[in-house]
């Protein structure tokens, strides 16, 4: 069963308490999603058609694993991954809604940022998503908010370093 833009946003916005077969075990879901992933990785340079099945049906296993835990980032990111896997493969088919689904992956991986605000990494692949999706103010925004992220962590762990070092001259 294909996914489309469509059915991303639905998904994005259905906050609904549904049947246990959706809103199941955050981990299954997870976990399932996970070795999808990892069967499409095996055949995707010989059977692109399958992998990008097997990528779309691991993005529904993380939707579900989202919607059982929305305050775990792993699974929201997850998702984010999922949709941009898609809109890879609709921008490589020459596809109008690849846009579209860039548009779809940077909101998700945004809603996986606010989970973690601290993770310079989720806010460039935000970026990365607005950059493919044609939005470049928003791609500079993102770029540059990941930076600062990323710069700073690298200082605190410069600082945490020395530190140590001090420590261990003592």
């Amino acid at each position: 069963m294909n996914m489309h833009c469509g059915d991303n946003i639905a998904m994005a916005n259905d906050d609904s308490n549904s049947s246990s077969s959706e809103s199941g075990d955050y981990k299954k879901h997870l976990d399932a999603g996970n070795a999808l992933v990892a069967q499409a990785q095996a055949v995707a340079t010989s059977d692109f058609a399958k992998a990008r099945e097997l990528w779309q049906e691991a993005g529904k296993q993380y939707y579900y694993a989202h919607k059982a835990d929305r305050d775990e980032p792993e699974a929201a990111f997850k998702l984010a991954q999922a949709w941009m896997a898609e809109a890879h493969a609709l921008q490589k088919e020459g596809s109008p809604n690849a846009k579209v689904m860039w548009t779809n992956a940077a909101a998700q991986a945004e809603l996986a940022f606010d989970l973690t605000p601290e993770n310079g990494r989720l806010a460039m692949a935000v970026a990365s998503c607005y950059h493919f999706a044609g939005s470049p103010e928003e791609a500079e925004a993102w770029q540059q908010l990941g930076k600062h992220l990323l710069d700073g962590a690298a200082k605190l762990a410069g600082q945490a370093n020395e530190s140590k070092d001090e420590d261990s001259e003592d």
